[in-house]
């Protein structure tokens, strides 16, 4: 029992006691919700971590589309780059192939021309060694130069010594090849290699020293040789 204060006591010698208000009974199964009002303060610094949270977030967009930018930027630097690098290195390789061709081109030539040069030696030197064991070679390259002769007036063959003694054994064949001929003689020329003649007339001469037959054949060559170059 608590104190009795003196307001509580009346005239009559009663006493009046007051009853507190009992709390008013909650539902059943029913849990008190309790809501809580933040003070202004506390509201401020919600408001302002949420702003610091969004700019953040935009900063870090925006960061994010500047080194992708960059990287572009960069891949596209580095492409022009090595597109220049790589014209560069083919342009490079392609004056090194020229110069191999080139020199490939003058390798040949001198080539063939030394291969023509060989040739006409050792065509030089099979003639050379059948004039020398056949003398009908001679007969051969005298009968043909004769027939190219047009005037009949006047032949002479010259013909080198060591071929003078055989041409004259047969003198008569040959001067049979030219019909109706005045004047007809073999003689010897030292100037004249073994094997070859000049057939001499009015009208002019037929060489075909062995000499002249070599070089109208290396002309020939060289001509063909020419021709594929150009």
């Amino acid at each position: 029992m608590g104190l009795i204060k003196h307001y509580q006591i009346q005239e009559k010698g009663e006493i009046i006691i007051e009853k507190k208000p009992s709390p008013a009974p909650q539902a059943k199964g029913r849990a008190e919700r309790v809501v809580e009002v933040p003070y202004p303060e506390e509201m401020a610094v919600s408001k302002a971590q949420s702003e610091s949270a969004r700019i953040l977030e935009e900063a870090k967009a925006a960061s994010a589309k500047i080194r992708e930018a960059a990287r572009q930027e960069g891949l596209k630097q580095g492409e022009t780059a090595g597109k220049a690098e790589s014209a560069q290195k083919i342009k490079e390789a392609l004056g090194v192939l020229n110069s191999a061709i080139a020199e490939r081109k003058k390798i040949v030539k001198d080539a063939e021309a030394e291969i023509l040069r060989l040739s006409l030696k050792a065509a030089e030197q099979i003639i050379r060694s059948e004039v020398s064991l056949h003398r009908d070679v001679c007969l051969n390259i005298v009968s043909e130069a004769i027939n190219r002769v047009s005037d009949r007036e006047q032949v002479i063959v010259r013909v080198n010594r060591e071929d003078a003694e055989y041409i004259k054994r047969y003198k008569d064949r040959l001067a049979g090849i030219l019909d109706g001929v005045k004047s007809f003689s073999v003689l010897e020329d030292s100037t004249i290699e073994p094997g070859g003649c000049v057939v001499e007339t009015n009208l002019g001469y037929v060489d075909a020293r062995i000499s002249t037959k070599l070089k109208s054949i290396e002309e020939a060559f060289q001509k063909v040789a020419t021709a594929e170059e150009a």
